[in-house]
């Protein structure tokens, strides 16, 4: 993929890419050099490429690899990959949904371009999301080997999972994405703030109706905003109130709609078992009911995981907002890629997946000494039969 991501270029992969598929069921590698384009056409690229055949066979997996830039849509089709890899030097640049018309703009017409682009921009927010879960998770858990040391360099030994992943992941950031990453974390401070002052309000455990329901949350966010205001920014709210009470609804609802329950609860049942101790699996383990022990497991993590799922919401939301430039390296932290091309220190599943035990030496019966048998591998076939390995 190079140049603008349109109609036209769909229509001239699409050969390339039926071919592929039709030879084997492999994975396709997708490269990617461009500064995004129509976001219908990126969607339309991959459905493509997830194509199936005649015989319903298995999707190809997609590895998307940017090797110079990856803007826009070209970057949300990176992220889209089944493995995401960046060359060292790429850029990788988010931003939210642009409307360019030509029409003269009034009052209303602004105003519902503002709720169109609103809107759009959290639906990308959420697909990005969707699309990118998987590395953020593993990102968070790659690092927590870290949590100890910046407790004892915070003197700190009380600081949660979410401190010392917000202060391990800053530190290795360049200037420009710390300023994202630093967004997204204010956001998520925000959700946790209005949700805590929407669900204690009196008015809200009154409501019935859905009608009343929004209307209490609506007077449970008037609370909020007052509680936080001082006189000084009495003139400032006068002139902005309703706008900051728009936005903190929006904020609220996107919260609600990316960290409910359900996903908080899918991320306990699949990662908790990577965040207990010992005494918890013990525990754990020794509950008879299968229901009863996700349920247990729930319990316990879910202080661990609420502060990350809300994070994660929060990033992927501000990665809507303004024009985020990031290098290889910011995309891989952020948890927008699987790896980056040549640099051993950034670990990938790839490694782990391809990682073989080092070599040992076997002595055959005849005394001589095989060399090919790797350590607890298949590779140990036959070996000390004289028959060789395989």
């Amino acid at each position: 993929m190079t140049g603008e991501l349109n109609d036209e270029m769909v229509a001239s992969l699409t050969p390339e890419i039926l071919r592929l598929q039709d030879e084997d069921r492999l994975p396709i590698c997708v490269y990617i050099n461009s500064p995004g384009g129509n976001p219908r056409s990126a969607e339309a690229l991959l459905n493509l490429l997830r194509l199936s055949d005649q015989d319903g066979a298995e999707p190809c997996r997609i590895i998307t690899a940017v090797t110079v830039q990856a803007a826009s849509a070209a970057a949300d089709l990176l992220a889209s990959g089944d493995y995401a890899i960046a060359f060292p030097q790429s850029t990788i640049l988010h931003h939210g949904l642009r409307q360019l018309s030509g029409a003269p703009s009034t009052l209303e017409s602004t105003g519902r371009l503002n709720e169109l682009l609103r809107i759009s921009n959290s639906i990308y927010a959420m697909q990005l999301a969707k699309r990118t879960e998987d590395r953020f998770t593993f990102r968070f858990y790659s690092v927590r080997i870290d949590f100890p040391s910046v407790r004892e360099a915070k003197g700190d030994p009380n600081l949660s999972d979410y401190e010392c992943f917000v202060h391990v992941i800053q530190e290795k950031l360049s200037p420009d994405a710390r300023k994202i990453f630093e967004k997204a974390v204010t956001r998520a401070e925000r959700y946790k703030a209005l949700i805590t002052s929407v669900t204690t309000n009196p008015g809200l455990a009154e409501a019935e109706t859905p009608l009343q329901i929004q209307a209490a949350i609506i007077k449970a966010i008037v609370d909020f905003e007052l509680s936080i205001q001082s006189s000084s920014d009495a003139q400032g709210f006068q002139f902005a109130g309703m706008r900051r009470l728009a936005d903190d609804f929006y904020l609220l609802n996107e919260y609600q709609i990316g960290s409910n329950n359900q996903k908080l609860d899918e991320w306990c049942k699949t990662l908790g078992r990577l965040f207990i101790t010992p005494e918890q699996k013990a525990e754990i383990d020794g509950i008879a009911d299968e229901d009863e022990r996700l349920n247990r497991l729930a319990e316990i993590n879910r202080p661990i995981l609420q502060p990350m799922l809300s994070f994660f919401i929060a990033l992927c939301h501000a990665l809507q907002e303004g024009e985020n430039e990031l290098t290889a390296a910011d995309a891989y932290w952020l948890g927008l890629v699987d790896e980056v091309v040549g640099d051993d220190e950034l670990g990938n599943l790839r490694l782990v997946y391809e990682f073989e035990d080092d070599e040992l030496e076997v002595e055959e019966p005849d005394g001589e000494e095989n060399t090919s048998a790797h350590a607890g591998g298949e590779g140990t076939k036959n070996a000390g039969t004289g028959a060789g390995t395989s």
